[in-house]
């Protein structure tokens, strides 16, 4: 049930406001006025109470007053005043004055605690109402005509009846805007973690180009610089790589902002980079100065993009960080082409800076990259020291069955 998922109870801190203070008001003005109107047998009015004339004496207005004033605390302790009115009806009645037409009152009080309380309180308080209606008219403590009894009941039902449709549809309404909420929320979580995700990767993509076209740069240009003065050739083939590079670079940075745009795709868009590249940039990280042998094992084949994306990159990460801390040295590119995986291995020799190797690299952004790439695609990395002399970065990616 609804009411079942939604507690309808009044709000903690509820206090006596203007509007209940107004509505006992016009409760007790309405009760006074209508204790001299009573239904007959023959549906007539009577401007007569009881044996008493058109008002009531102090004893029954006291009584008239206490029932509908109460109603100022309804919201405050809904139960207790419908106890409180319904007393003083039957009082009043008991007293010797005819029931008016409507116990006002006492209704108002029971349309509260059907609002405020669950449909059980209601129906037992209701009940309880009735039965001691019902009995007091039994023991003749009561005068109550056929008429006068049905219209109570009737109009007991009725107000409980509506007192529970009022509380099923503002229950309806919170346990809706609970719902939208929490979609709400969960969809601005999915939409932090797709930004986050998205983020992250276009990180690890501005980092292994700028990184990798930097390095090459600097080690180009330090090489320039050496031999400009006795052998020209060779410091304009630097300088002429380092334009190569450096356009390279320009263009894949054009390349990622452009992903940042949200426009259709245009023709001719350079694709990202895959292992038909690899033969490029291993020739780009010799003449920076880092001999790499590419050995390759099993039979190559077209691979999913993203692996091939991935991999390409790592093995870019792994020559630029041989490139910046090893030193003089030579590396090792392996391709393994496996039935269900692609296995990537970096290894490097090792040079006069490989004493400072294990802590530069390992703390660096370049083996997160590297362990992030592998881990979104399902893969494992393993990057360390050798046990002799060198660094080694491998990895194991894993190709979806039926592909390639």
């Amino acid at each position: 049930m609804v009411l079942a998922a939604v507690k309808v109870r009044p709000e903690s801190g509820a206090r006596v406001g203007r509007n209940d203070v107004t509505l006992a008001f016009l409760v007790t003005v309405l009760m006074v006025i209508g204790t001299g109107v009573a239904l007959e047998d023959d549906f007539a009015f009577s401007a007569f109470g009881g044996h008493r004339s058109w008002l009531p004496g102090p004893d029954g207005l006291a009584v008239v007053v206490v029932g509908s004033a109460v109603l100022a605390f309804r919201r405050i302790a809904p139960l207790l005043v419908f106890a409180v009115a319904g007393t003083s009806t039957l009082a009043y009645q008991a007293i010797g004055y005819r029931p008016e037409p409507l116990p006002l009152a006492m209704l108002v009080a029971l349309y509260t605690v059907a609002v405020l309380r669950r449909p059980l309180v209601t129906s037992a308080a209701a009940a309880a109402y009735v039965f001691s209606f019902t009995l007091a008219a039994a023991l003749r403590l009561l005068h109550v005509s056929d008429d006068q009894y049905y219209t109570a009941l009737v109009s007991i039902v009725a107000t409980a009846m509506l007192g529970y449709g009022v509380a099923l549809g503002r229950a309806r309404a919170t346990l809706a805007e609970q719902r939208a909420a929490a979609m709400a929320k969960n969809q601005d979580d999915r939409m932090r973690a797709a930004v986050e995700q998205e983020q992250s990767r276009i990180a690890r993509e501005v980092h292994d180009i700028v990184a990798h076209d930097v390095s090459v740069i600097v080690a180009q240009a330090a090489v320039a610089r050496r031999v400009a003065g006795t052998q020209p050739k060779a410091a304009a083939d630097a300088l002429a790589s380092i334009e190569a590079v450096g356009r390279d670079a320009l263009d894949g940075l054009r390349r990622l902002f452009g992903l940042l745009r949200i426009e259709p795709e245009r023709p001719g868009r350079k694709p990202q980079p895959g292992l038909n590249e690899l033969p490029w940039l291993l020739d780009q990280v010799r003449r920076a100065g880092l001999p790499v042998e590419l050995i390759v094992l099993g039979e190559p084949r077209p691979l999913p993009a993203m692996v091939e994306l991935n991999a390409h990159r790592i093995i870019q990460e792994a020559l630029t960080n041989s490139l910046k801390h090893a030193g003089p040295t030579r590396a090792t590119v392996t391709l393994d082409y496996r039935a269900e995986s692609l296995r990537v291995e970096v290894r490097d020799e090792g040079g006069e800076a490989q004493i400072h190797r294990p802590q530069e690299t390992v703390g660096g952004y370049g083996l997160i990259s590297m362990q992030q790439r592998a881990t979104m695609l399902g893969g494992e990395l393993h990057a360390g020291p050798e046990p002799e002399r060198g660094f080694r970065v491998s990895v194991q990616l894993p190709v979806p069955e039926g592909t390639g």
